[in-house]
């Protein structure tokens, strides 16, 4: 049954219109102002993308050209010969590097009567494919009616017009491309209700854990954070080789001893060019990230492109405002880099970081315990004085922070506590009109700011 469901899942896509939408030509333009490098390696991740749908390429093509054609990206002659060559092989569909413009699309799908899709759009399909809670699925709809929404012109032409004024047949009617647009932007429209509720939904979940620390794997897709997260906690997640095999973020408790809690979340893997919409549409699982006390950077160092990787995710964390949060550094799948002078290279380049393989038990622990030691180092010690009678905020002091002693005084009635906890959770209690602090107060700002000089700087190294 399952092996069925996964059979379904990779072929429904590969036949339309009497097209084999399974097979796929791999299409780019290289303009003198690009790095022919770099287009090169967009071309090879192009190809990860559709592999991870089930779709098999069978060339990937290049033209150079002075600029971009507003017409068909491309020169109509090298666009013809694609479509022949395409058909002759059994190709289907026609994968573009580039981001296409609605009228592009239609030029090249009536140029060439072949299925076309760009980056944008390929993404867009794979969240499709694996969004399974309904906050995923609900932001990947949205991101993906927005995408279509101007694609949709002359899509339904061989429908017409429906026809109106009832008995009297009055008018032509509404085409029926203006009706699946209306219908679109009102799908829209409730979808983004139902996201707000989500959203208000995970920020009450947010505010419940406030009183924890909290660390966040991040890292370009596939960098082997869910495998990371699975060695570190027990717990089960989906672990695949391919890029975006999980959209949720996933949270689970690193160490249930530890007093407070220390969370560890799972985030949704960054790409090089990755959509704004889908980036908008992923806000509330992105507040994960911009929530955390400490962000693990996790890197495939066996990548070519790990430097490349690196700096997209950097930049994606500088644009969804998490740029500031402190950075431990972690160069992953060690044990796949083949140069042993490579691997001394990297530990002489990034000596702060963590260089590990996280099907290594060792190195596994050795994370563990980088990760402890960062809140340990950040952890400051307190005196503090509670009434009581004033439970709650007694309550309050044992959740947040660790607490090392507790003296009952009696002729004051109240307790005498030394506790230890990090910036945000001591800034938190100082909060708290009802405490007494006995030896002076750290505020969160400068707890974090030291903490954000003792952290890594990712972008250090060859």
């Amino acid at each position: 049954m399952k092996d069925s469901l996964q059979k379904k899942k990779t072929t429904d896509i590969q036949s339309q219109d009497g097209l084999d939408l399974s097979r796929a030509i791999l299409v780019t333009v290289l303009t003198p102002d690009c790095d022919e490098v770099e287009v090169q390696q967009g071309l090879d991740e192009l190809a990860q993308l559709a592999e991870s749908l089930g779709i098999d390429v069978c060339e990937k093509v290049t033209q150079r050209r002075k600029s971009f054609s507003p017409r068909l990206l491309m020169g109509p002659g090298k666009i013809l010969e694609i479509a022949e060559h395409a058909k002759s092989i059994g190709a289907g569909l026609l994968l573009f590097d580039r981001a296409l413009s609605p009228p592009q699309f239609r030029n090249l799908e009536k140029e060439t009567c072949l299925k076309v899709l760009d980056r944008t759009g390929l993404i867009l399909e794979i969240f499709h494919r694996q969004a399974k809670t309904n906050a995923a699925r609900t932001q990947v709809e949205i991101a993906r009616l927005e995408y279509m929404l101007p694609r949709m012109v002359g899509a339904w032409t061989h429908f017409g017009r429906q026809s109106g004024g009832g008995a009297t047949n009055r008018g032509m009617g509404e085409k029926q491309i203006e009706v699946d647009r209306r219908r679109a932007r009102e799908k829209i429209s409730r979808l983004k209700k139902r996201l707000e509720q989500i959203h208000k939904d995970r920020e009450n979940q947010r505010k419940s854990r406030a009183r924890e620390l909290k660390v966040a794997l991040v890292g370009y897709s596939n960098s082997g954070k869910s495998t990371l997260m699975h060695e570190l906690t027990d717990a089960e997640v989906v672990i695949e080789d391919k890029l975006f095999a999980s959209l949720d973020a996933k949270v689970h408790t690193l160490d249930p001893r530890a007093k407070p809690r220390l969370l560890l979340i799972d985030t949704v893997g960054f790409i090089r060019k990755l959509p704004h919409s889908l980036i908008e549409s992923f806000r509330s699982t992105l507040d994960e990230t911009r929530s955390a006390d400490l962000l693990v950077h996790v890197v495939d160092a066996s990548d070519e492109q790990y430097k490349e990787h690196m700096e997209t995710t950097v930049s994606t964390l500088e644009r969804i405002g998490a740029g500031d949060i402190p950075v431990l550094l972690v160069l992953n799948k060690l044990d796949q880099i083949e140069d042993p002078v490579f691997s001394k290279v990297l530990k002489g380049s990034y000596a702060k970081a963590v260089l590990m393989s996280a099907r290594d038990p060792k190195d596994v622990q050795t994370l563990k315990e980088r990760v402890q030691d960062f809140f340990t180092r950040e952890l400051s010690l307190h005196k503090v004085r509670i009434a009581m009678r004033d439970g709650e905020a007694l309550a309050r002091v044992y959740q947040s922070a660790m607490v090392l002693s507790q003296v009952e005084m009696t002729e004051e009635e109240a307790f005498e506590l030394e506790i230890q906890g990090t910036g945000p959770a001591i800034a938190r209690l100082q909060r708290l009109d009802s405490l007494v602090w006995l030896n002076g107060k750290e505020t969160k700002d400068e707890s974090k700011e030291k903490a954000k000089e003792e952290s890594v700087k990712p972008l250090e190294g060859p």
